[in-house]
């Protein structure tokens, strides 16, 4: 007996973000019947707060005389990764990202402004981060439009609920809900997962991290990246890749945007002190701010307080930051906002994150730390800038302020989060595998539900990576599922 469904598809795709929609559409141009479900009001999960998507041998490097080689990334990602990255998915990322660039702007309409890096100081960062016009918000945008167009049924505020199985595994299709909350049973050949990880998920992010901090974590990326897709396909049969526990993590103030000046001075490479009061490390980790992510995320409390006084201040307003947040605060921009921000946020009575003090014992009684053993650790600082050699953690000294001109302040520094990466074990026709290492016929996942581009952490020399593979992936799978639909074996 046939099973009933409310309508039936060559291909549902879960979850609209870009490595769901670039599927979509992929699969509208392999002439297959598709729809894509998304659980969120709207398109674009943690992709519409991306900036820009890796890219190797693209054309749109090689007209800028930028010379980053497939080879080169596929050496990066696994050395990076200490080889645990999969070689066959890592090569044909590498391999097909270049085309990514091609179809994002020559099918869908996008306009490449730049190819640039994160971090001018990032030591061995390849030059991979192409940036479209309205960064990846507008490929989004661009996406759904085109996908429309091609006849894909998009279903918003519809959350998948169960993937379906026959007696021998394979996917039949999925239960999901609707706006009203009543049932609807889609058939399928195939089912794409690409909900986006779990960073919204406490529960799941100390389940599957060392961090024990889930609850803290302040997550800047989608709201509806609660790991639904993951244990879905986990039901289903599939099973989790070694990277499960991969988070993007990055120090960040609660309750500000990063757009702020206030926000991104406590990221820079400067004075960092812990809950105690105490100088941890080497402070340019800022200058790579997923490795600062990994750092505060261990810290007590999962926070630092970074420390400035008037003359770093002034040289932030006069010279410029050292490292910006992207887009948002440009590298070496003008932080012209800073000394107005930083007042009004200490005076709010309601924030606790900006400290001022006259002096620095003054400074340390408002952190609620030990003044003297503030005042130790700074003079302690002042005396390596002053010799301007750091032996305590060799930090470059053009990073070496002292803090030693009145008033100082101290920023709360916590742990933010974007995404999660790579959860699910996959090989690099993008079909989930069981615990034998076999595709679950017809399941597939894409983005960042699926493990093996990574190690433990994110790809920082690469800047783009998760965009770069979320779109990659979306349309490769979608390709491969068309030629096996094609051949009679979904």
């Amino acid at each position: 007996m046939s099973e009933e469904f409310d309508a039936t598809y060559d291909i549902v795709v879960v979850g609209a973000g870009a490595s769901g929609l670039s599927c979509a559409v992929q699969a509208a141009k392999d002439g297959l019947t598709c729809a894509i479900i998304e659980k969120e009001p709207q398109t674009g999960g943690s992709s519409a707060f991306a900036e820009g998507h890796a890219a190797f041998e693209s054309d749109e490097q090689i007209k800028r005389g930028i010379n980053v080689t497939k080879e080169q990334a596929f050496n990066t990602y696994l050395d990076y990764s200490h080889w645990r990255a999969d070689p066959p998915l890592v090569s044909r990322f590498v391999e097909n990202a270049a085309t990514t660039i091609v179809k994002m702007r020559d099918e869908v309409g996008a306009v490449y402004e730049d190819v640039t890096v994160t971090a001018l100081d990032q030591p061995g960062e390849l030059t991979t981060w192409h940036l479209p016009e309205g960064e990846v918000a507008r490929l989004i945008e661009l996406l759904e439009a085109d996908a429309r167009r091609r006849g894909v049924d998009v279903f918003l505020s519809t959350a998948a609920t169960r993937i379906l199985t026959d007696d021998t595994g394979k996917v039949t299709g999925l239960v999901a809900k609707d706006a009203d909350g009543q049932e609807v049973r889609l058939g399928a050949k195939a089912v794409v997962i690409g909900t986006g990880g779990f960073a919204a998920n406490p529960e799941m992010l100390d389940k599957y991290t060392k961090y024990g901090i889930g609850d803290k974590m302040i997550n800047v990326g989608g709201q509806g990246n609660t790991g639904d897709g993951i244990n879905m396909v986990l039901a289903a049969g599939g099973t989790e890749h070694n990277s499960i526990g991969t988070l993007l993590l990055f120090p960040l103030m609660r309750d500000k945007t990063i757009t702020s000046h206030t926000n991104c001075t406590g990221m820079q490479p400067y004075f960092w002190v812990n809950t105690e009061g105490r100088r941890f490390t080497d402070e340019v980790v800022g200058m790579s701010f997923g490795n600062a992510g990994d750092v505060v995320a261990t810290l007590p409390g999962a926070c630092y307080w970074c420390i400035i006084d008037q003359a770093t201040i002034r040289h932030l307003v006069e010279d410029g930051n050292e490292i910006g947040l992207g887009i948002y605060v440009r590298n070496n921009e003008k932080m012209v906002n800073l000394p107005t921000e930083i007042e009004a946020d200490a005076a709010d009575e309601s924030r606790t994150n900006v400290v001022k003090g006259e002096t620095i014992e003054e400074l340390g009684r408002n952190m609620g730390v030990d003044p003297a053993v503030l005042r130790a650790e700074v003079d302690a600082y002042n005396e390596l800038c002053a010799a301007g050699v750091d032996t305590k953690f060799h930090k470059p000294s053009k990073f070496l302020f002292a803090v030693a001109e009145g008033p100082f302040f101290a920023i709360k520094m916590e742990t933010g989060i974007m995404i999660s990466m790579g959860a699910l074990k996959i090989d690099e026709h993008m079909r989930c595998l069981d615990a034998d290492g076999q595709p679950v016929p017809g399941l597939y996942s894409v983005g960042c539900d699926a493990g093996g581009l990574f190690g433990e952490s994110y790809a920082l020399p690469i800047p783009g990576s998760a965009n770069g593979f979320a779109l990659t992936s979306g349309w490769l799978a979608a390709d491969d599922i068309a030629e096996a639909i094609h051949a009679g074996a979904l």
